[in-house]
């Protein structure tokens, strides 16, 4: 029962990658949308107000992505790894790996320093916003990028909590089976 919990958890955790996580909104508009692979990756999908600028943009210069949550990306292999061990568990029986509830702690808590820290978009959109300088070191206040920095909020999706849950369930497992005996 233990292997089959484990290895669904794991799975659903792998799963839960792939659905979105965070959304940038500007004035209650989603602006970018990223999935967990897609903060791994520097990836995201734009908004419909915001694929038009970019394709404006990108004829001007080149876009550099969305910056790269290395803590993410450490997680998702601990993930990757557990659902490996896991499956083996599955198929060969015997007791269920000790590394298990080890490598969804770590995740956990990698995730969740990514949280606490922000994810590199949050900080590429708060480089963004910073007061320009002209040549004598003078800050100069851009009213219209003040006032949409005012107004961006980034909403973590459900999906990054049934992250959180997957991987804490291995971790609560292998608790109460200590507790048990």
């Amino acid at each position: 029962m233990i292997h089959k919990l484990n290895f669904v958890s794991f799975a659903a955790a792998l799963g839960f990658f792939f659905l979105p996580w965070l959304d940038f909104q500007c004035s209650e508009k989603s602006v970018i949308t990223q999935s967990g692979f897609q903060t791994v990756t520097g990836g995201g999908l734009l908004g419909e107000d915001t694929k038009s600028m970019a394709e404006n943009k990108k004829n001007d210069e080149d876009q550099d992505g969305f910056g790269v949550a290395l803590f993410v990306a450490v997680g998702l292999g601990c993930v990757a790894l557990g659902l490996l061990l896991a499956f083996i568990g599955l198929l060969g029986g015997g007791p269920p790996s000790p590394a298990l509830p080890a490598l969804a702690a770590v995740a956990l808590i990698l995730i969740g320093l990514q949280m606490k820290l922000g994810f590199p978009m949050e900080q590429k959109i708060a480089e963004s916003f910073q007061k320009p300088r002209d040549e004598e070191g003078n800050t100069h206040a851009d009213v219209g990028k003040l006032f949409a920095q005012m107004n961006i909020r980034i909403v973590y999706r459900p999906w990054i909590y049934a992250e959180l849950g997957s991987l804490f369930l291995p971790v609560g497992i292998a608790f109460f089976s200590i507790k048990l005996n």
